[in-house]
């Protein structure tokens, strides 16, 4: 295809890391909590700086921000804050060779933080499916989000619509979503639309701390996907992408990210497969492997 999903450079490799981790470890015991926010502080910081970092993470950090901790009461852990720092620096360090990945940082200094977020989350799911993929850069004719490599090997769109944690469910919030997502992916083009959807929209079931929660789509939003779906040929498939933190004295911290897609019925080939099973596996580095891997080197 004419597009080109190569790597456009590197802004922090693992040898610095290694180096920043040996150097850590000589004052704080590496495989530690400390040790390993320490770790994400730095990756976090490296990217976004010490001001971004003080006002938005910082336990001082901004009542509204998305990613401030919450300690109240006589909480001494935040599970939410733990993972999303966790991931935050875990995506930084997989996404940072992706073309256009500027523009991610670029909305996370705007403030748009839950945007930037789930930005970075989708370029998560296309490279560990090993999906080619960019996002979307100012010479590019298009406004969505991201371009990628369908599965017939053309060249596809993806607009991402992102609903913030405190925004409540509604019909009318998903129609308008799909609306402007087939005005944005154009006539003539064929792409999917991404929902970044709240946990509590979904129906969650956890029969016991230590198993995994159930999360099931309800039947409404099915309902709506459906309908919509069916109106614009121009969008292949709808996938939702979730993500659930809960916290258990017992059992410590879980973290759970779903995704479930829904296909057009008017789809032929190459969009009548599973877009997210249609590649061969991507590459992903886990922080958490890299904490252990720090641990041993220390």
């Amino acid at each position: 295809m004419a597009e080109d999903f190569r790597w456009d450079g590197a802004h922090l490799e693992l040898p610095l890391l290694d180096a920043v981790a040996a150097d850590l470890g000589k004052s704080v015991k590496p495989g530690t909590a400390k040790f390993n926010f320490m770790m994400h502080a730095f990756i976090i910081r490296y990217f976004l700086g010490d001001d971004w970092f003080e006002k938005h993470v910082h336990l001082d950090a901004h009542p509204n921000s998305f990613l401030r901790p919450n300690f109240s009461g006589d909480r001494d852990v935040d599970p939410r804050y733990s993972v999303l720092i966790l991931r935050l620096a875990e995506l930084f360090i997989n996404l940072q060779f992706a073309l256009g990945f500027s523009k991610c940082l670029e909305h996370m200094s705007l403030e748009q933080i839950e945007s930037g977020l789930a930005e970075m989350h989708v370029g998560q799911l296309f490279k560990e499916r090993g999906i080619p993929f960019k996002y979307v850069e100012e010479a590019d004719r298009t406004t969505v989000d991201i371009i990628f490599e369908a599965p017939d090997h053309t060249q596809a769109l993806c607009e991402i619509k992102c609903k913030y944690e405190k925004t409540n469910f509604s019909k009318g919030t998903l129609q308008s979503a799909f609306r402007e997502a087939s005005r944005q992916i154009g006539r003539g083009n064929s792409g999917i639309v991404v929902v970044k959807v709240p946990s509590s929209w979904m129906n969650i079931s956890q029969s016991r701390a230590s198993e995994p929660p159930n999360i099931k789509i309800p039947q409404e939003i099915i309902d709506v996907t459906k309908d919509q779906i069916r109106q614009y040929s121009r969008i292949k498939k709808v996938v939702f992408v979730v993500s659930h933190y809960a916290y258990d004295p017992e059992w410590g911290l879980s973290a759970t990210h779903t995704t479930m897609e829904f296909n057009n019925p008017k789809n032929a080939a190459p969009w009548d497969v599973e877009l997210l099973n249609a590649y061969p596996p991507g590459d992903w580095y886990s922080i958490v492997a890299l904490g252990k891997r720090w641990a041993k080197q220390a």
